[in-house]
């Protein structure tokens, strides 16, 4: 039996709260890659009836949900680099989905004839789970192994947040308008 491979002294002192968050990125990922995959489905359920959903609202749903799983994935490979704006990057996503998410749940809510869905205590599940994880980024731990060096948001994870975020919202309006 071989012993395990030595590990540097940075690999062991990563904070565990680091790995949870990748996994719920990944989770988190497939669960919009499925998303992107239902987008197609060409009917939605409004309160309690059956509306048809266009073929551009089917295609920007999927857009959008595929860019949030990109970017989910890419953050979630880029999480183990100690460099200060991978974390800031994560924070910037998990309160965009906090937003994203409330403003869903608000929408269904206030407007007449929808009420909420049976599915909104699973999108109140995941944004719970979402704040845990912002919280946990901000551990001494966590902020002291993203200390190393600095650097700049590459302009396509910027990007991508930024469009996911903007075709969420219009999606959001686009459901509250049925």
């Amino acid at each position: 039996m071989q012993s395990p491979a030595p590990t540097t002294k940075q690999e062991e002192r990563r904070p565990a709260a680091i790995l949870a968050i990748y996994s719920w990125d990944m989770v988190l990922a497939l669960l919009a890659l499925l998303g992107a995959l239902a987008a197609f489905g060409g009917q939605a359920t409004v309160g309690s009836r059956t509306v048809s959903v266009s073929l551009g609202e089917q295609v920007l749903a999927a857009v959008a949900s595929a860019s949030f799983a990109g970017l989910l994935i890419i953050l979630a490979t880029l999480l183990t680099r100690r460099r200060r704006w991978v974390r800031r990057a994560q924070m910037a996503t998990l309160v965009t989905a906090i937003a994203l998410g409330a403003l869903s749940l608000l929408a269904g809510a206030l407007v007449p004839g929808q009420g909420l869905q049976p599915s909104a205590l699973t999108a109140v599940l995941v944004l719970v789970v979402d704040a845990a994880a912002l919280l946990a980024l901000t551990g001494e731990r966590v902020i002291a192994w993203y200390d190393s060096s600095e650097g700049r948001t590459p302009r396509y994870l910027s990007g991508t947040l930024v469009f996911w975020a903007a075709s969420s919202v219009v999606l959001v309006i686009l459901q509250a308008l049925r």
